[in-house]
């Protein structure tokens, strides 16, 4: 039997998403593709009650805390997918060690499913499933301070749903760690508060969207399934 949680109403943000595994909190927490699907998932149709802002809406560049892109629930990534081959090789990869699922209650009510995972480094990650079966999120995150976390989380963009581009993924990470550090140093001079919160531009590949978050000595990754809608 799956233990219920309650979750404070601002975790509700870190599932962004996974509304889900996780959104945007202020302390902003919440993959080699052997087993890839050989043909494209469908992309899921878009929760009838979510809003979910265009792609053409969103920032492209770093932006700061209080300017960070609102995102509607997170949907799951494609039907049939799981994450679970890509969990257990990430979690073998970085010395994560995995929970069982748990049911954690929303302040709307509603019940997802995590999955949590923590290692010894410090480095965690949280997948979000919005119907309890198929990946609607993805959370990772790692000190700043720590010299191999940019690598944790370039293999979290190495995420195997069918249709995500890996190499932008992995270009987008490169430039959007740059620019959330540089914003986060502007802003720290400016106001002699360590504690400041930034949030990178936002990257959009087949059926999820990424962003990154940096807050004081925290880099939070989050890849939330069908949180944007295309633009026509």
């Amino acid at each position: 039997m799956r233990a219920a949680l309650r979750v404070p109403a601002v975790l509700m943000i870190v599932v962004i998403g996974a509304a889900g595994a996780a959104s945007c909190s202020q302390d902003a927490p919440e993959t080699a593709a052997s087993d890839r699907p050989k043909t494209a998932a469908p992309r899921p149709e878009p929760s009838k009650t979510r809003t979910a802002p265009r792609a053409t809406d969103l920032p492209t560049h770093a932006v700061a805390g209080d300017e960070r892109p609102s995102f509607g629930t997170a949907d799951t990534m494609a039907t049939g997918y799981t994450g679970k081959d890509f969990l257990t090789r990430l979690s073998k990869d970085w010395k994560l060690k995995l929970d069982e699922p748990v049911e954690q209650e929303m302040p709307d009510g509603k019940k997802r499913t995590y999955v949590h995972g923590r290692g010894a480094n410090g480095m965690t990650v949280s997948a979000g499933y919005a119907d309890h079966k198929n990946m609607s999120s993805l959370l990772c995150r790692t000190s700043t301070n720590r010299s191999d976390g940019f690598g944790f989380l370039a293999s979290c963009t190495g995420l195997d749903v069918a249709g995500v581009d890996h190499g932008k993924a992995s270009s987008w990470l490169e430039q959007a760690k740059k620019e959330t550090d540089s914003l986060y140093e502007k802003k720290v001079a400016e106001t002699g508060n360590k504690k400041e919160y930034v949030v990178s531009g936002v990257f959009t590949s087949g059926p999820v969207t990424m962003v990154l978050h940096r807050a004081y000595d925290k880099y939070s990754l989050r890849i939330l399934g069908g949180a944007v809608a295309q633009s026509k």
